[in-house]
Formats: C-alpha cells, structure tokens, sequence
C-alpha cells in the first residue's frame, strides 16, 4: 500500500528521540534512503525512498529499469524546483542521481553537491521520477522517488496489518504488503488488539520518521481475522528488539535535538559522570563511575554538534529530570575546545515539561548537570 511507503515528519510533532538519524535497518538490509525538504514554515518534509535494488551482507535483489516499476514509488511533493537532501542511514562512498520523464527510456544526469558523510543535495522537479544509486562500505543500493506537484498526492489510504503486542503492552503493526513495522497512535474507538490480529488501517498515510516508523494520522481499525499468536511468531525476534527492559542500574539516556537550515538533528550526549540508585533484591543499591573530568576527555570521544553557528538545542531524557534541592542541577557549563585549562563559564538554560533549552556555539565543549529522583549525570559533548 502506498501510504506506509510516504514519510512524512514534522518536526514540531516529532521528539526526535526518534533519533535520526533516521532509520535502522536489520543487518542484511540496505540503508534506508531519505529525501528531505528544506523548512517550510514550522516543517521539515522527508520521505523515505523505495529501495529498487541492492547489493548487500552476501544477497541482492536486482533493480527492475526506473521507469518498470509501477506501484509503491513514493510521492514527494514540491511547488516547484525545490533543492532538497537525500540522507542516508550509514555514510555513501559515492552518490550518482538521474531523474526520468513518464514516456523516457533514458535518465538524465542530475548534478549533486554537498556531498558529506550522510548524503548529498541537489535540486529537483515535479513530474520527474528520481534514480537514486549510491555506494557504501557494504554494498550498494539503488533508490526511486517520484517528486510531483503539491496536493496531487492522495489524503487518505486502506492498508493491512499484523498486530504484535510489545513487552510492555504496547502495539506494533507489520504491514502486510511491505512487512515494514511502525508504532500506531490508535482512535479512541479502536477495538482491543492482540498478538495475532489481522487489521484493517485507515489514516492519512503520514507518518513520523523513526525506526520504526510512528503513524499519527490513523482514524480507524478494523479487526479481519482474529489470529493467533503463533501466527506472529516470525516476529518474535524483532519485538525483542524492539522492546527490552531498561537495566535499573543505567542512568538516565538523553538526547539532544537541533535544527540547522538543511537537517534536524538528534544524538546521544556522553554519560559521563554519575551517582545512580536503584532497588536489587529489595535493597537499594548506589554505584557511581570514576570519569574523567569533562575538559579531560579527548575530543574525538565525544559527540558532536554540527552547527556551524550558535543555535538553540533540546535536552530531552527517559526519566523526568528534578530540581535538586539546593537548586543548583539542571546547570549547563561549558569550555573553550581550544583552551580547556580555561575555567567553565555558566551558560544559561531552562527547564521546562521535563526538556532542557539552551544555546550552544560552535567551538565549545558543554556539560550538562541533572539531578533525577535516583541520582545525578553529567552528559558532555562538543559543537564546532
């Protein structure tokens, strides 16, 4: 069905805990390739590609001609030329792009630019199907993408499912034609769903990018077969995946989100320091680590923030961050990269709803201090 095969996300909706970072294929499957807009208004548009053909972990699958292949071309929408971003989840070696008439046997030759570690820019039109070949350390995959006039797509999409239930309750749809998951936001009159169930999804096709993919839009599920659990048993592996309990003994995950003219961006800041507590065997339990001080640790150890200029960043964690009592924590310091002898000076930050807000500049190391109800970390990364 053509919806699941149209990602849609916008960035105002989308947490990007949802890291992209994009995707996450299984370890025999290509990259997923991403075509993104610029920011239009509050959004930013991106539509995963079809994977045509590829070369991969000891399989392929050969790539039909552009212009064979008929149904599941992804649509992304355009008012007219648009310069866009075609973003890969692993770094392409080499990217070439040819976009194809309705009535041609031969593509032309699109010129790219920006080439960086995670894909490449170019510009584009409606009523061309883009080619999209790339080349990577593992392999190779080809790419379409049919770029068409703004609201020629449809709004409304019919689509099959399998339901399989999550460790924690929660429910994750298998397409039936793509076998792609994606976590349903559910209507309020949707029926009870178990492990099992064969379902009839009805929505708007638009869907949050994430691994797996998040579909917001639905407005009706319909229950066709009842199933049973044994009938999901090939999806076993993947729900463990999916879903695995958090050790207790770990401290709070945080990601960290920003937005530059071409990308939004999420990653991991480094855990570096912290007290933690947690129950065992009915007793708690405080263990600590001995880190480097955050000017200590080298550079190339950190993540990184490629802005390029000072923008304004998001904190967001797995537990709910605290004031702690002396009202100190959450606190935001940072160091100059190219003196960290020099003292950490104060950097101003907010909390609020559980995220921390703050401006980060470009040359500048940054720890983040926050206190939860089981302990306290030090995250730290970089910006340049």
């Amino acid at each position: 069905m053509k919806a699941l095969r149209e990602l849609v996300f916008c960035v105002l909706a989308l947490p990007l805990a949802a890291t992209l970072a994009a995707c996450a294929p299984q370890a025999w499957e290509p990259p997923p390739g991403t075509m993104q807009s610029g920011w239009r208004g509050s959004s930013m548009i991106g539509i995963n590609m079809l994977v045509s053909g590829y070369t991969w972990d000891g399989g392929a699958s050969d790539a039909a001609a552009p212009m064979d292949v008929g149904e599941g071309v992804p649509h992304f929408e355009v008012e007219g030329a648009e310069t866009v971003r075609v973003y890969f989840s692993q770094a392409a070696t080499d990217v070439d792009v040819a976009r194809y008439s309705a009535d041609a046997e031969e593509g032309e030759p699109v010129a790219v630019s920006g080439i960086t570690s995670d894909g490449v820019t170019l510009e584009v039109e409606p009523g061309w199907r883009y080619a999209v070949s790339a080349q990577f350390e593992d392999g190779s995959a080809d790419y379409l993408i049919d770029v068409v006039s703004d609201g020629s797509a449809q709004e409304e999409f019919t689509s099959t499912a399998m339901v399989v239930l999550l460790g924690n309750g929660e429910p994750l749809f298998i397409d039936r034609e793509t076998e792609s998951p994606y976590y349903p936001t559910l209507p309020d009159d949707a029926p009870e769903l178990a492990t099992g169930n064969i379902v009839r999804v009805t929505g708007n096709g638009i869907m949050l990018e994430s691994y797996p993919a998040q579909y917001p839009g639905i407005t009706k599920v319909e229950v066709l077969e009842e199933g049973a659990p044994e009938d999901a048993e090939k999806y076993a592996e993947l729900a463990a995946q999916l879903w695995q309990p958090k050790d207790p003994a770990e401290p709070a995950l945080a990601t960290l989100e920003y937005r530059t003219e071409e990308a939004s961006v999420s990653l991991f800041p480094l855990a570096n320091a912290w007290t933690w507590s947690y129950e065992q065997n009915g007793d708690t339990v405080t263990a600590s680590n001995d880190a480097p001080a955050a000017n200590q640790i080298d550079a190339t150890d950190l993540p990184e923030v490629a802005a390029g200029e000072t923008v304004e960043v998001t904190m967001t964690f797995d537990l709910p961050p605290v004031e702690s009592d002396d009202s100190r924590w959450p606190e935001v310091a940072r160091y100059p990269e190219n003196d960290l002898e020099t003292g950490a000076e104060a950097v101003d930050v907010t909390l609020s709803g559980g995220a921390l807000e703050f401006a980060v500049e470009p040359g500048w190391r940054y720890r983040v201090d926050v206190a939860f109800d089981a302990g306290q970390v030090s995250y730290v990364f970089t910006v340049r």
